[in-house]
């Protein structure tokens, strides 16, 4: 019941605009870092030995009534490392040419300024800045959550490093889907599987119309069209229901899939402090 009362919310935007009180009135796509990767076997058997450019972007969003920043990039402490942050044994090299302090900056918002923090999930190229945003209320599925702050981070992939300063925030544990807003425009959806907690952020805006910010659901356009499922992912089964459910979505409400890395559609996005409506 909870469920199809949230889908009459989403699928209540179809009606005009002027029907409408104000909901989501912007939301800024930052350049978050790169991610080199020399092989993309762990991605997709389908492509190993291929190389790949993924593109990071952190999300922040303008409703009516406050910010929300959805994922928080690779950290800000690699823009003084010209070179990149080797990981995975040097399989995928991180770097981040611009601090989101800075992109933030540009846009005229300081950290204590977002009032809503979510995450797609916690592995280090989303969550790589998460500590600047303690003022925020978190929104985060609870298994993500217990997985984050319990004994044992580093098992899931987390670097508890990244986000050990949230533990104090005000943290609202999701056990699915939640409409952050109230009025449909901004709802986080659960798709876990590449983490145990990992969600999706449903996004109605004002002229583009609606859109589904991927996080790692998929990494590019490739393992969405064939629906493949990584091999380092935390369960696969999930994955594969999680990509189901989007799909599902995307047909109800005409949304648009945003894929979170892939350069291509990256290059078609206009970058902060530009903005899309």
């Amino acid at each position: 019941m909870k469920k199809l009362m949230l889908l009459a919310v989403l699928l209540s935007g179809c009606a005009s605009m002027s029907d409408r009180p104000a909901g989501v009135e912007r939301m800024y796509v930052i350049n978050c870092g790169e991610n080199h990767v020399k092989d993309l076997a762990r991605w997709a058997a389908a492509d190993a030995g291929k190389g790949a450019d993924f593109k990071n972007h952190c999300y922040l969003i303008k409703h009516a009534r406050g910010w929300m920043l959805w994922d928080t990039g690779n950290s800000d402490s690699l823009a003084a490392m010209p070179n990149g942050n080797s990981v995975l044994g040097g399989m995928l090299v991180q770097h981040m040419k611009k601090p989101l302090l800075a992109s933030l900056k540009e846009i005229g918002v300081a950290p204590a300024d977002i009032q809503n923090l979510a995450m797609s999930h916690l592995h280090g190229d989303h969550a790589g800045n998460a500590n600047y945003f303690t003022a925020a209320t978190l929104y985060m599925q609870a298994p993500e959550y217990e997985a984050a702050f319990g004994p044992e981070p580093q098992k899931f992939g987390f670097v508890a490093a990244n986000y050990a300063k949230l533990r104090d925030s005000k943290a609202v544990k999701l056990t699915g889907d939640h409409d952050v807003f109230g009025d449909g425009t901004v709802v986080i959806k659960s798709a876990p599987g590449h983490t145990v907690g990992h969600q999706v952020l449903f996004v109605r805006l004002p002229r583009t119309g609606p859109v589904i910010l991927s996080g790692d659901l998929v990494h590019y356009t490739a393992n969405w069209e064939g629906r493949r499922v990584p091999s380092m992912n935390f369960n696969p089964t999930q994955s594969a229901r999680s990509m189901m459910m989007v799909d599902e979505l995307m047909a109800k409400t005409g949304a648009k899939l945003w894929i979170n890395h892939d350069p291509t559609q990256s290059n078609g996005l206009p970058k902060a402090p530009a903005y899309v409506q």
